[in-house]
């Protein structure tokens, strides 16, 4: 590893081969896109090697990688992918740090395999989605899961889920779908896993992709409106409505969401591979320390001299040294313990 700089991608995708034979077993269409423009892509996200030459070539140490939306297929399918993941750590210990999945919600069979991909298969972090047409986030059958994972200090990667245009009316159009709706769904459930279980289980690792959802620019939006249930506010027009910033810090509001907010990780991935004026905003109204470098390969970077841009950007960045080496890998790897 680099003496200087350590750099870990701290978002990728990956589909390990043996996940892709149990894709077809179980008679589901492991090349969704087979039809589309991205099918490269696709068989990029397959291809280990050649993101280790693409790692290799950018200065990329280690690489989180995951498979979030096959998760949702069943227990057959996210064992399938774990111990596909489990092969790739046995093959290149020290290069990747990778997903363990499980459907939701809670049962017997996937609080069983949270354990192995634990204590027998050497995962670092569980992948949830972002949706679920069932339950929100902050929803009870989702609760043993968090309790288990706070408790073994197992980090939690949220991943969008919009892969289908006609869930959301009018998205076919302008690529709405991946832009707009894709952050909408983020930072939703980014909130509902701040306000409502960060409070009951305050030492869960969560980490949210697209700095949570553009959270730089909702920020100051989500704090305004900010109000725990239970917590009246004795002005009634102030109650339950849009605080400003002298109102929020006399109620005690201001010091209650910085508490649950600065628990969050938000990786950078999603905003135009290394966007200038995004990062800028970002350490405007985030901690270093709770961002972290993400890539999105390959489906926002593909290439390694875009990977190394985005590493050049965040090393030209008016902030002192030791914040840059939090973004790029000092806090993806005590959060990992890697």
């Amino acid at each position: 590893m680099s003496d200087k700089w350590l750099v870990i991608d701290a978002h990728a995708e990956h589909m390990p081969p043996m996940a892709l034979e149990k894709a077809r077993e179980l008679n589901l269409d492991p090349l969704q896109f087979r039809a589309s423009d991205i099918f490269l892509t696709m068989k990029k996200m397959g291809d280990i090697e050649f993101l280790l030459a693409t790692m290799d070539e950018a200065g990329v140490d280690m690489t989180v990688i995951k498979q979030t939306v096959w998760s949702t297929k069943g227990l057959d399918m996210c064992r399938a992918l774990n111990d596909g993941f489990a092969d790739i750590g046995r093959k290149y210990p020290s290069r990747f740090i990778l997903a363990g999945h499980i459907p939701l919600p809670a049962g017997p069979g996937v609080m069983d395999e949270i354990d192995r991909c634990f204590g027998e298969l050497g995962l670092h972090f569980i992948t949830l989605p972002t949706y679920s047409p069932d339950f929100t986030f902050d929803s009870p059958e989702l609760m043993p899961i968090y309790e288990k994972l706070s408790e073994l200090g197992i980090p939690v990667v949220f991943h969008p889920m919009i892969t289908q245009s006609d869930r959301w009316d009018g998205t076919g159009k302008y690529e709405i779908r991946s832009t707009v709706m894709r952050e909408y769904e983020i930072s939703k459930c980014l909130v509902e896993v701040m306000c409502g279980v960060l409070p009951e289980v305050p030492d869960l690792k969560v980490i949210f992709p697209h700095y949570g959802g553009g959270m730089p620019g909702l920020k100051a939006r989500i704090r305004a409106f900010y109000q725990p249930e239970g917590w009246v506010v004795d002005d009634p027009e102030v109650n339950l409505n849009g605080k400003s910033p002298r109102e929020l810090e006399e109620t005690g509001l201001a010091k209650s969401f910085n508490d649950l907010f600065d628990k969050l990780y938000l990786d950078m991935a999603g905003h135009g591979a290394g966007d200038i004026p995004m990062m800028n905003a970002a350490l405007a109204t985030l901690r270093t320390d709770r961002m972290l470098f993400g890539t999105d390969y390959p489906f926002d970077v593909r290439v390694p001299q875009d990977v190394k841009q985005f590493i050049d950007n965040i090393k030209q960045l008016d902030i002192p040294d030791s914040d840059k080496k939090l973004i790029l890998g000092e806090s993806s790897r005590a959060l990992f313990g890697v």
